[in-house]
């Protein structure tokens, strides 16, 4: 596994030491993560440098790879899980590898097959092709977007990275924040891709292959989509079972093979509960779990993963977590996210990463299960909203809304009734929308940002109405595949993993795992206030009855107790008025009273502010440094 970086010219000559120096710059930012399943180090970070598209080779790296004619070479950041079977399978055509890595069976199937190889790879990759013939490079980034991949293109260049920061440290990109990006980072918290916070930088989007040629001339396409796939193709509830338990155990069983220590995050909610019960079911030696206990008994759920490493007999693993060590390595992490990122799980997941590194290498999480089988809690505000509706006007008006302004806004009961209340008048999709807006609402960003485009996030309107056939409830778990998935959960557990050097896995994300989740009639995922019912039908015997009584809350991290002690004096620094009158972005004004606001208890505005704030200390680490 490589982390990528390239850099294209197309009018201006480097000699050898400015490329080697230019190159140097780009991979000296990436944070030093240790060996990876193939042995390399970040110092061994494969680089490209090029004039005309001609080829530098950075001495020192095991990547990049030629092919045998030396005429395709490919860098690659990734895993291929079915690499074994593609490899024998261009064996028996007549290709010969020279070396055991997933990295040559790419690019010897992309010479065989070009771009429709991509089809038949299953994994988590970006990756970068040249072919000295045709004079054009090959970019490609995998189905759901577990692997990043950066860009910046002008007249003049073309670069291309696994992180932003080794874009910037060129020099070469202007360090321009990009409004509308910012403005949809305000409103849900981060940035899903095409876009980044940097103007003129794009990320790949999933499952889509861009070309460059030697004029800078470029060209995209997507090469997978679940457009083709109808709802309804799997309507028989018992043989949707066994097919989706086929599945999910094909999927562990590929991403379980590996060289490397192995072992699982382990939250006691019910996706890492069943991964972690095949992981048993197919390992002859117990499994390596992790989780993360809390010294807040309202917070700890560690009993719940405790009850499955006990049923399957794990080796188990509990970090408690302490506050103020989790503090000390705030900066850092925000200093590594490559973008403002206000998903406070992360912090959470670097630590349970951390913990996870001293025993394992290679880790399998139980991501996607939410989006893919309806776990959310927000997929249920069309229920509640219906039960709402029914209740009198003069009640809801005169009696249920004056108490919910009572209730303690701690209270996550108090957030859900609100969010019933205060969606239950809105048509069904600006209901969904507002529920995936975690920080400022759209109407406020016109008081918050000064003279900027505000993105009124049309893209993910255009994801839910993309497909019509479907349901209104696909639809909306289709605009969380796309837009929360990458953008958020994905993004989240890379960069926390990484940082700690673990590579994380998703077996959920197996395209025949992803392909059934939209097969299957909405009734079979949620009924009602009943979600993931199939998943939960179909592994019970992997799962703790407990866990069926007793309900999952997440990571929880103390944002709002912490922007009011720890963090305040930051807080405050990064809103004083002579910071943002150099900084140019937002109105004092309006920051500073919202901040007094939650200060004074007369609103929670904790989600908003932290967003503002890990918005300033990443400005003040990328744009101002």
């Amino acid at each position: 596994m490589c982390g990528i970086n390239g850099f294209i010219s197309f009018d201006r000559f480097y000699d050898m030491e400015q490329m080697r120096a230019l190159v140097h710059g780009m991979n000296e930012q990436i944070i030093h993560r240790g060996p990876d399943s193939e042995g390399l180090y970040a110092d061994d970070r494969c680089a490209l440098g090029m004039r005309r598209l001609s080829i530098l080779d950075i001495q020192g790296g095991s990547q990049p790879i030629w092919n045998e004619a030396r005429d395709k070479m490919i860098v690659f950041n990734g895993e291929l899980y079915n690499y074994r079977y593609l490899k024998q399978k261009l064996r028996q055509q007549g290709h010969r590898f020279t070396t055991e890595s997933d990295t040559e069976v790419v690019l010897h199937g992309f010479e065989k097959y070009g771009t429709d190889f991509l089809k038949q790879m299953e994994g988590m990759f970006a990756f970068a092709i040249y072919d000295t013939k045709k004079a054009t490079w090959t970019l490609a980034r995998d189905r759901i977007g577990e692997k990043p991949l950066y860009y910046y293109a002008s007249d003049r260049m073309f670069l291309f990275g696994s992180e932003l920061k080794s874009l910037l440290h060129t020099g070469l990109v202007p360090k321009e924040i990009d409004s509308r990006a910012m403005s949809v980072y305000f409103q849900l918290t981060y940035i899903p891709a095409p876009s980044s916070i940097i103007q003129n930088v794009r990320k790949l989007p999933p499952a889509t292959v861009m070309t460059i040629d030697a004029q800078g001339n470029t060209g995209t396409e997507t090469y997978w989509s679940l457009s083709p796939v109808s709802l309804g193709g799997c309507d028989d509830y018992e043989t949707c079972k066994k097919r989706l338990r086929d599945a999910l155990f094909r999927s562990v069983e590929q991403r379980m093979i590996s060289d490397v220590p192995l072992g699982a995050f382990l939250s006691g909610g019910f996706d890492s509960t069943i991964i972690v019960g095949i992981m048993a079911q197919l390992s002859n030696v117990p499994v390596n779990t992790f989780n993360i206990a809390f010294q807040e008994k309202e917070l700890d759920e560690s009993y719940l993963a405790q009850l499955t490493a006990d049923k399957h007999k794990t080796n188990h693993h509990i970090l408690t977590l302490n506050w103020q060590e989790t503090l000390a390595d705030l900066d850092q992490l925000i200093a590594n996210i490559d973008e403002p990122f206000a998903d406070s799980s992360l912090i959470a997941t670097y630590a349970v990463s951390k913990l996870a590194k001293e025993f394992a290498t290679v880790v399998l999480t139980g991501d996607a299960g939410d989006e893919l089988f309806a776990g959310y809690n927000k997929y249920l505000i069309s229920y509640y909203g219906k039960v709402y509706r029914k209740i009198p006007k003069i009640i809801r008006k005169g009696i249920i809304e004056p108490i919910s302004h009572k209730m303690p806004s701690s209270s996550s009961l108090t957030r859900q009734v609100r969010k019933v209340i205060q969606n239950a008048d809105l048509d069904l999709f600006e209901q969904r929308k507002r529920l995936m807006s975690l920080g400022f609402k759209e109407e406020e960003l016109h008081q918050l940002i000064l003279d900027g485009q505000i993105d009124s996030m049309a893209f993910i309107r255009q994801d839910y109405e993309r497909f019509p056939q479907w349901d209104e409830q696909t639809r909306t778990q289709y605009v969380d595949l796309m837009t929360v998935l990458e953008g958020d959960m994905l993004a989240k557990v890379d960069r926390a993993s990484m940082l700690a050097s673990v590579e994380t896995r998703v077996p959920m994300l197996d395209t025949q795992v992803v392909e059934l989740a939209f097969q299957l009639p909405t009734e079979y995922k949620i009924n009602k206030t009943a979600r993931k019912r199939i998943l939960k039908d179909a592994f019970r015997d992997l799962i703790p009855e407990e866990l069926f009584h007793t309900p999952k809350h997440g990571f929880g991290v103390p944002i709002g107790k912490w922007l009011e002690t720890e963090l305040k004096n930051k807080l405050y620094f990064y809103a004083d008025e002579e910071f943002l009158k150099q900084q140019g972005l937002f109105s004092a004004e309006y920051i500073h009273r919202i901040i007094e606001n939650h200060m004074s208890h007369l609103e929670d505005r904790y989600s908003e502010l932290w967003t503002f704030y890990v918005f300033q200390n990443w400005y003040e680490r990328m744009i101002m440094s």
